[in-house]
């Protein structure tokens, strides 16, 4: 079990920083094209950009 002292000291901004340079790779791999998205084919928008989208939101 972690401590209260143990995750006072997490440092969420650096987390939060992988995330969002994660989410920007994301969004330009995944972007709209004729038939759906480019990278998954899934209809767009694509639930990948979606989440990459609202982690950039945080």
């Amino acid at each position: 079990m972690t401590s209260a002292t143990a995750a006072s000291r997490h440092n969420w901004e650096s987390d939060l920083e992988r995330y969002r340079t994660q989410a920007v790779t994301v969004l330009e791999q995944h972007v709209p094209a004729l038939t759906g998205c480019s990278e998954c084919g899934d209809p767009w928008p694509c639930a990948r950009a979606c989440t990459a989208e609202l982690v950039l939101e945080l």
